[in-house]
């Protein structure tokens, strides 16, 4: 069955134990402390089902409420509380649509968008904005279940797949990739890597608070507010390995 639709993550193939690998986690500055909301947004009710399934078995999980398209997502925001938007890019009133919109409304809600292997287009799209997390539709549940938990405690999720995907596409690098300083970059690698400030000054043999300052200088420079943002734009303008 192809990846991108028809999806279920309770499907034989898709529920090994191996463990959760292959993913970049970031960090942001938030720890949840209660149960994790969840909303639920596809338009195939066989994914909004599988999903609701394996979220209810997990004790620190719950979802919320559930959509059919981007609209209802939007309404449904309005109306509940949620930490965690799972997110399908290909409903009706586009997935990319309701992201911009729960954007410019600055809903207190990060969003984890489910994907198919080879999205370029609309990967980049939802890194624009800012989205905290993608899941690829082939990923087994225990991946799932873990992404969720990251997202919510403050982490970003990359697959180290979209990373290879950005670094193909035949974009030009952004002015701001001159004026980082080989230390910025370094620390800005570390920062894509999913490394905290304290583990970023243990590899490369500094203070926390020499990170701190080059960090700072390095959000002005991208002009940048966060690690997400900053995660976003080194995987869009880093050079290939």
């Amino acid at each position: 069955m192809p990846p991108g639709r028809g999806w279920n993550p309770l499907h034989p193939r898709n529920t090994d134990a191996a463990a959760v690998q292959g993913y970049i986690w970031g960090e942001k500055e938030h720890i949840m402390a209660e149960k994790i909301r969840v909303v639920l947004a596809d338009d195939h009710a066989v994914v909004l089902e599988g999903l609701r399934e394996l979220f209810d078995r997990e004790p620190d999980v719950e979802v919320v409420a559930t959509a059919r398209s981007g609209d209802e997502l939007l309404n449904v925001l309005e109306r509940v509380q949620a930490d965690v938007v799972v997110l399908d890019l290909q409903m009706p009133y586009h997935g990319l649509t309701a992201l911009a919109e729960i954007r410019r409304r600055r809903l207190p809600v990060r969003v984890l968008v489910l994907t198919a292997f080879g999205d370029e287009e609309n990967l980049c799209a939802a890194l624009e904005l800012c989205v905290e997390g993608f899941m690829l539709k082939t990923e087994s549940p225990r991946q799932a279940v873990a992404a969720i938990r990251q997202i919510a405690n403050g982490h970003l999720v990359y697959p180290r797949m979209a990373a290879r995907w950005l670094k193909v596409r035949p974009i030009s690098r952004s002015k701001a990739a001159h004026k980082l300083s080989p230390r910025e970059w370094e620390v800005l690698s570390c920062v894509a890597k999913g490394l905290t400030n304290a583990e970023i000054a243990a590899q490369l043999m500094v203070s926390e608070n020499t990170v701190r300052f080059h960090l700072k200088n390095i959000y002005e420079k991208l002009h940048v507010a966060n690690r997400t943002e900053a995660t976003a734009w080194y995987l869009q303008n880093s050079l290939p390995d």
